[in-house]
């Protein structure tokens, strides 16, 4: 067997045990039949309902989004005879922004620098470490390692939504400087181009999906009061600067949607099935050349012993530890998981709640303090009252809805 054979396979057999480990044995046994569609109206196709079961639940993760009021921190130091480029710290952004923050930590690692001559170095496996390593191959460098206590599938990256949300808690409006909206917008557009290269791959890696946003109120007034409850709490909100870049949305009142409330807004948004995402780039990495180096980090004196000369530091919420780091602000989040729906390609936002259909499960996460939720906990503990509260209330909605067809 060749080597490519040997990664692809594996990769495979990991995929599939994690897969199979989010599946019920009541369900492996005996499959649940198809629910029937939803009823089509002119403008939202058949939808498939959501069965929102107890036993239905697989699992719950929970991950730490490193949050810096400052925004994410992107800057080279010397350490010895070592250059570290840092590139951490970007809340609920770090998916989103990876490829275009990779991109500006590569600039500041290689400046000065033939790429062709220079080995370099990642500390950490998670989104920002793993993308910033390909980043690294693709722009020529010798050789590129990754040193990382956990493989990304362990790591708290691997637990996030897989939502596009390139501003989620990635600043505060007066703590960042007055060229990092300038910044955020380059990063925003080059991971979006980036991204579109993941589009219709096996696996579907990337892909688009309906999300519906329901409310009682217009939809444009429960986005403006949504909007001034997050900037209320400080949070930057730099999504009018990318108006150009992001599908528009479409207005559904009462009467042409099948839901239990006036309006939907429905629009097309970009998500990450981070199983397959994940798989993806370890392969591409490893296929040129890539290592990856199971070690943990206690001190950074300890980036003396590695043999590269520069390092790219993205341990994301350890830097905390690492570098004693008190810039960095813990947000917790959770996620209840249910088996994967096939026949479901959608998603919903109503009464704080927030569901989508991935292909390796169906997320839903409540959020009853908004932008709010979370903040400055470390708790990593799954909060089963939450996940169940969450199905619940998944369930009274297709109960309302239910009613509205008898």
């Amino acid at each position: 067997m060749n080597r490519r054979d040997f990664l692809q396979r594996s990769s495979a057999l990991a995929s599939a045990s994690l897969l199979a480990g989010c599946t019920p044995k009541s369900v492996r046994t005996a499959a649940a039949p198809t629910p029937p569609m939803l009823p089509f109206y002119d403008k939202v196709p058949p939808l498939a309902p959501i069965r929102a079961e107890f036993d239905g639940l697989c699992r719950i993760t929970v991950c730490t989004r490193p949050f810096r009021a400052q925004g994410p921190r992107i800057e080279a130091e010397r350490l010895g005879d070592k250059l570290v480029v840092h590139n951490y710290g970007h809340g609920g952004s770090g998916w989103s922004l990876s490829w275009g923050s990779g991109t500006v930590a590569l600039e500041r690692a290689l400046a000065g620098r033939d790429p062709s001559q220079t080995d370099i170095a990642v500390i950490g496996c998670g989104a920002l470490g793993l993308t910033s390593a390909i980043l690294a191959q693709r722009a020529g460098a010798r050789s590129v390692t990754i040193y990382a206590k956990d493989r990304t599938s362990e790591t708290r990256s691997f637990n996030a939504t897989g939502s596009w949300t390139p501003d989620s808690r990635v600043a505060l409006t007066k703590a960042a400087p007055a060229a990092f909206a300038g910044q955020w917008e380059r990063m925003t557009r080059t991971s979006w181009h980036y991204y579109q290269s993941f589009l219709g791959l096996p696996g579907t890696p990337v892909e688009f999906s309906d999300r519906y946003y329901l409310s009682d109120p217009h939809p444009r007034d429960a986005e403006q009061e949504k909007r001034a409850q997050t900037e209320a709490l400080g949070f930057a909100v730099y999504s009018d600067r990318i108006r150009d870049i992001l599908p528009e949305s479409e207005d559904l009142p009462a009467g042409s949607h099948p839901f239990p409330t006036q309006w939907a807004r429905r629009r097309s948004e970009m998500l990450f099935n981070i199983t397959a995402y994940v798989h993806q780039l370890t392969e591409d990495f490893q296929l040129n050349g890539g290592k990856i180096v199971h070690r943990e980090f206690h001190s950074p004196s300890e980036f003396a012993d590695l043999p590269q000369p520069v390092i790219l530091h993205s341990t994301g919420y350890a830097a905390a530890a690492l570098f004693g780091d008190n810039s960095l602000t813990p947000i917790r989040g959770q996620i209840a998981w249910l088996i994967p729906q096939p026949e479901v390609n959608y998603g919903l936002y109503f009464d704080r709640l927030s569901v989508l259909s991935r292909r390796d499960g169906i997320v839903i996460q409540p959020n009853l303090q908004g932008e709010a939720t979370g903040w400055n906990s470390t708790n990593e503990e799954p909060d089963h009252a939450a996940a169940e509260a969450g199905i619940r209330q998944l369930q009274n909605l297709y109960a309302r809805m239910q009613s509205l067809r008898a």
